[in-house]
């Protein structure tokens, strides 16, 4: 059975800090709910989502378009203590906001050709616990990870070329979670 390429630190944020960080992000970020195209239809993103970056960095996934326009001053002291753990100069962040546990995101790979395959991606998850599954596409085997307020996920280089991750639905869930993901594009 192969082994998940992920790293997961618990606690890396501690409580504290991470609420406070939640707090700054919900009242700072202008979410939106895009549309996204798959096998020719259109839905609407089971969640909100939003994009910050530097100025020229552009992403796209499903006819969703994101563009950078620079990054916050408040954000800046996260993505630095993101960027010396895991030793890489990321240039963007796609934020989810999973506002219950009705919101999900389906079975994917972050392998689009923008975002460098050669460096990790970095992932912080701020409140609510919500179970990440990695699912390996030459084995089938599944893994299950709960992943709580203040935890950073790295999934290594190879994750994203044999390994698939989901947050499914979990309908017992009432509070929000916040979920940014870091990302070095090209």
């Amino acid at each position: 059975m192969p082994k998940p390429p992920i790293i997961i630190n618990r606690k890396w944020i501690d409580l504290e800090k991470a609420n406070l960080l939640t707090h700054q992000i919900s009242n700072s970020i202008n979410w939106e709910q895009p549309k996204a195209r798959v096998y020719g239809k259109e839905f609407l993103v089971p969640r909100l989502t939003s994009f910050l970056a530097i100025r020229g960095v552009e992403y796209s996934y499903s006819g969703v378009e994101h563009k950078g326009e620079g990054w916050p001053s408040w954000f800046v002291p996260l993505l630095n203590d993101v960027q010396d753990y895991c030793d890489v100069d990321f240039n963007g962040c796609l934020l989810n906001l999973y506002r219950n546990g009705e919101d999900c995101m389906g079975w994917h790979a972050d392998n689009e050709k923008v975002i460098d395959a050669s460096k990790p991606i970095a992932s912080v998850s701020l409140g609510a616990k919500r179970d990440f599954l990695l699912r390996n596409l030459l084995s089938l085997d599944k893994y299950s990870f709960a992943l709580d307020n203040g935890d950073l996920l790295i999934m290594k280089e190879e994750c994203q070329r044999y390994w698939v991750h989901s947050i499914p639905k979990r309908r017992k869930v009432k509070n929000q979670r916040i979920n940014l993901t870091f990302r070095k594009y090209l």
